[in-house]
């Protein structure tokens, strides 16, 4: 069987030729991983105000939480007008470009003051530090970036 090449033909070829690529399209779009930051994000921003004044709190403080990378640990050294068994709180490493890589601490201070955690629980990249604590029932909000093994 001879194929005949005209017009015909080529608007055929090229139609299915376009449906090939929509259908590869298609099926990368559905292998995509989508993640959203919050997956409660509209009840989160209701209560954003509270956020805020947990920020607030925190830039009032004559000193902020020293973050320190030293020696394959992150040092946490909290404020030193602080009793260490006052502080409670969580800490989230948060990892913008992957949220399986995210973790979180229970804040745990020494009797100086400072909270270590192994670098090697963390994969190599940014986070940023989101530190959310309390303090004799005075919430307070700081966060930072933290670079992990990217130098």
């Amino acid at each position: 069987m001879k194929i005949i090449w005209n017009w015909g033909t080529g608007i055929l070829i090229g139609i299915i030729l376009f449906m090939l690529f929509i259908i590869g399209l298609v099926y990368i779009a559905v292998k995509q991983d989508f993640d959203l930051v919050e997956k409660d994000y509209y009840p989160k921003a209701l209560e954003y105000q509270q956020q805020i004044d947990k920020e607030g709190n925190a830039r009032t403080l004559a000193q902020q939480i020293q973050i320190e990378n030293i020696g394959g640990q992150i040092i946490l050294t909290f404020q030193s007008f602080f009793q260490p068994k006052d502080i409670s709180g969580q800490i989230t490493f948060y990892r913008p470009s992957d949220k399986k890589s995210d973790i979180r601490f229970e804040i745990e201070a020494d009797s100086s003051g400072q909270q270590k955690i192994a670098e090697n629980l963390l994969n190599t990249g940014k986070y940023i530090l989101q530190i959310d604590y309390q303090v004799n029932g005075k919430a307070y909000y700081q966060e930072g970036p933290v670079y992990i093994n990217m130098y």
